[in-house]
């Protein structure tokens, strides 16, 4: 997963820089503003983290033993929870590679949207904000990973190999990662173009419902490759979906009056403050 979204957010950048987006006359509003001394660091410190420690920390990790795996048993799991156990093992690998392909389908959508002249006139804030929104959504799911732990359906599964049961990674079931990667993509993508063009009204709406799809389906094969418990990817869902909609809402330019203030914090931890004050 790592190489994927280096991959993907690199192409990503290749299909906005090279498209030849017209000067913003000077008087002209932006939409947004990204504070670039804040952002870009935070947000390179972000992907130090993932890329140099995280991903590597959680594909790493040991997972159970022999005597773990074969105490485990899938009607000891919530009820909600209980059908990823209880799956045919022989088609998780296919599964996951289907699983993958949805999911670069939903990171390469965002550079889609770039083929529209306002995208275009603040691809620069557009794309920060998109490389912000990853960032933090891939240091979220590496931490929660980190410090829940929960196991893998493929490891309470008998029909499925003993070497997929207890091999490394097996332990960061909580939450979907890929789940929530793919949704924070596609819901970016139809926030940033509805709030460039209000003119639609309503039938933003049509675009939302069409950005859950692709990470609804990441959703189902990822459940379908017994790596995740429905509950792990409802939340990667809802995580990503928020996320994608909230941050480029966080980094609209406002009028001086409305006071809004937004700044990302890190340090022990990380996220965000928010300040907001009324017209007198």
């Amino acid at each position: 997963m790592k190489k994927r979204i280096l991959n993907i957010l690199l192409l990503f950048v290749v299909v906005v820089v090279n498209i030849q987006a017209q000067k913003r006359k000077a008087g002209d509003e932006s939409l947004y503003h990204v504070n670039k001394a804040i952002v870009i660091p935070l947000t390179a410190a972000s992907y130090a983290f993932n890329v140099g420690y995280g991903f590597s920390y959680l594909s790493d990790q040991d997972g159970l033993s022999t005597d773990q795996v074969n105490k485990l048993n899938g009607d000891d799991v919530w009820w909600f929870d209980r059908i990823a156990t209880k799956q045919d093992a022989s088609y998780k690998d296919r599964a996951h590679e289907i699983s993958d392909m949805f999911l670069n389908v939903s990171l390469f959508l965002p550079g889609i949207i770039g083929l529209d002249k306002k995208v275009r006139d603040e691809w620069m804030d557009i794309l920060l904000m998109y490389l912000e929104l990853q960032a933090y959504n891939s240091t979220l799911y590496i931490s929660t990973a980190m410090s829940v732990n929960r196991t893998r359906p493929v490891a309470y599964s008998p029909e499925a190999a003993l070497a997929s049961r207890t091999e490394k990674g097996t332990r960061n079931s909580f939450f979907s990662g890929h789940v929530s990667t793919a949704a924070c993509g596609t819901f970016f993508a139809a926030k940033v173009y509805s709030d460039l063009h209000p003119e639609i009204g309503n039938k933003k709406y049509f675009l939302y419902g069409a950005a859950a799809i692709p990470p609804a389906l990441v959703g189902y094969y990822r459940l379908r490759a017994m790596k995740h418990f429905p509950s792990d990817i409802l939340l990667g869902f809802g995580v990503g979906a928020a996320a994608g909609i909230l941050l480029p809402e966080l980094h609209k330019s406002r009028k001086k009056e409305t006071g809004l203030a937004f700044m990302p914090i890190a340090g022990q931890f990380m996220g965000v403050h928010l300040k907001y004050t009324f017209k007198q």
